[in-house]
């Protein structure tokens, strides 16, 4: 009996500990910064109000309300951030498989592998390729095209990390 009240508090002792490790781990480092509302003027004009961080003498203002202002249209593709002109798709949904499948051709004909356009993410098609199984389908793994330029990356579930093919 006493060996498990003492293998009890240990563990809990244990757990108590790595739970506090985890937390202060997790809680990073703490910079100051204010938030406060401005008026958003363009050209003399007030356009807009809008919530602001002031950081490090820098203000941060949000981008939507900006270009909303300007008049001008504005998006994140990739690790580009397009204010006014946007860049033309260059890639359809049907084009991304056919991508996907040239990429991997040589597993696609052995497995019989079948493609699914399974939406968009951002900038990127997803595409899952499958094996249609008797019982069951079987998935060979997801894919993503970037429907600017047409790259095609595998997600790699071990490392949860897209993989340039």
């Amino acid at each position: 009996m006493k060996d498990k009240l003492k293998g009890l508090v240990i563990g809990i002792t244990i757990g108590s500990m790595l739970t506090g490790v985890t937390a202060y781990a997790a809680s990073g480092t703490s910079i100051k910064a204010v938030i406060q509302k401005v008026n958003l003027i363009v050209d003399g004009k007030k356009q807009t109000i809008t919530k602001t961080i002031t950081y490090n003498n820098t203000t941060y203002v949000p981008v939507r309300t900006l270009s909303n202002a300007v008049s001008k249209d504005i998006s994140l593709r990739g690790d580009n951030l397009y204010v006014g002109k946007q860049p033309a798709i260059k890639v359809t949904q049907d084009k991304a498989a056919s991508l996907v499948y040239s990429k991997i051709k040589k597993d696609a004909d052995k497995y019989k592998l079948h493609f699914m356009e399974e939406g968009t993410e951002g900038s990127r098609y997803l595409i899952r390729a499958y094996e249609n199984m008797t019982t069951h389908i079987a998935t060979f793994g997801w894919y993503y095209v970037d429907m600017y330029s047409g790259v095609v990356y595998k997600w790699d579930l071990a490392t949860d990390e897209l993989i340039k093919l």
